[in-house]
């Protein structure tokens, strides 16, 4: 660890790799401030993908956890003089947590991030625990809202039950509602794609039925260790979600989709993670009982059975990002597979997300388990803006 004659900025290094932070603006938490959830997702990369850390952790965050989080995160925002903090509100499911614990929470955060950095703070739910009060507390901390939702009912109850089996839905489509009518800003419904659902069914059930204009889709969260589906046809899902995008009468955000295009266009990070080598934007997750890590959908490989969480108690952040596996780990999200350097996404996906494109035996170093799937996509996109008269010259990757 050395500083750079230029910055006051840590250079930070181990002994296997070497990820320099110099330009890293904004930081981002995924705080799990519940360890325990009213659902019983079968897919869930949490509860449901053989890791069991959880059990050993508290089931709610403690108010004094955060206070030392929150005093470390104004440690690490002077010393990297970073712009710009979100904390994702995270679970488990995070409205088990008690209202006014919750209040404190978001009270302790707002009142001493604020005045330091701009400052964003999400909460990622079921939905099915909103009511008013709820609602209250998301406008006075302007929390920005994400509800899980696989589609109609008989999509959503295919996979997100609860404990004893029973639906999901109707409560889900309730908080739903509630968020739309008393939030300035409508909820995300953040959506988990199976290949064997129809596309334009989903799509019309959340324009018509729900009136949601704002949504995406999630590839599951599986690797090259366990993956035994068809790639191509979460492409064909893509591609069905794509083409009643554009013939939609109404304006309508579909992440995934949105994303794609900026980097087809030269804007924004890579698709599926951030700018390799010199990161702009890093993510650290905290559990409820203030152990610091990489993000933790990595869970649902064999790579995080290497890691150990440290400490916020103990560990500063800058600490934590020294770390020789979080190093790895930022460094192998970050470094496009060789098998990717001929491939002209190269530039948009980053060869995918990092909890898709791991192996045990060569760890990140592999294109997406869905890439078969994904080129499909990309390349009907692109297939349509060039019949629209889009000037390919105009795209940033070479794709023709």
């Amino acid at each position: 660890m050395y500083e750079n004659a230029h910055t006051s900025k840590t250079i930070i290094s181990s002994d296997r790799v070497k990820v320099d932070f110099r330009n890293l603006h904004t930081l981002a938490i995924t705080l799990k401030i519940s360890e325990r959830c009213n659902l019983d997702c079968d897919y869930c990369y949490f509860f449901n993908a053989g890791d069991d850390s959880y059990e050993s952790h508290s089931a709610l965050i403690s108010q004094d956890t955060i206070n030392v989080l929150v005093a470390r995160l104004k440690e690490f925002a002077a010393e990297y003089e970073l712009r710009r903090i979100v904390i994702h509100l995270h679970g488990g499911e995070p409205l088990l947590m008690p209202k006014d614990r919750f209040n404190g929470i978001c009270e302790e955060i707002r009142s001493n991030l604020d005045p330091i950095v701009d400052l964003a703070l999400t909460v990622q739910t079921n939905g099915m625990l909103i009511d008013l009060e709820w609602i209250e507390m998301f406008k006075k901390y302007g929390i920005q809202v994400g509800i899980s939702l696989d589609g109609a009912q008989k999509h959503n109850d295919a996979h997100r039950r609860d404990h004893q089996g029973r639906s999901s839905y109707e409560a889900t489509a309730r908080g739903i509602k509630l968020c739309q009518e008393n939030l300035q800003q409508s909820p995300m419904i953040l959506s988990v794609v199976d290949e064997k659902f129809d596309a334009k069914e989903i799509y019309s059930h959340f324009r018509e039925d729900l009136g949601v204009d704002h949504f995406d889709f999630l590839l599951p969260d599986m690797n090259h260790d366990n993956f035994e589906g068809n790639a191509e046809a979460y492409g064909d899902f893509l591609i069905d979600v794509f083409d009643q995008m554009v013939n939609d009468d109404d304006s309508v955000s579909v992440r995934i989709i949105d994303h794609f295009l900026a980097r087809i266009y030269g804007h924004g990070n890579f698709l599926f993670s951030s700018e390799r080598y010199t990161p702009e934007n890093l993510l650290v997750t905290v559990s409820s009982e203030g152990g610091m890590g990489p993000e933790d959908t990595i869970r649902s490989t064999k790579f995080w059975s290497g890691y150990e969480y440290r400490d916020v108690k103990e560990t500063s952040i800058g600490e934590v990002i020294q770390d020789p596996i979080f190093q790895d780990f930022v460094y192998g999200k970050n470094t496009p597979a060789k098998a990717c350097s001929n491939c002209c996404w190269r530039d948009v996906c980053g060869s995918g997300q990092p909890e898709h494109r791991y192996r045990s035996e060569n760890g990140f170093d592999n294109p997406s388990v869905y890439c078969a799937g994904l080129d499909k996509f990309y390349t009907h996109v692109v297939r349509h803006l060039a019949l629209q008269g889009e000037s390919l010259s105009t795209l940033s990757a070479e794709l023709v």
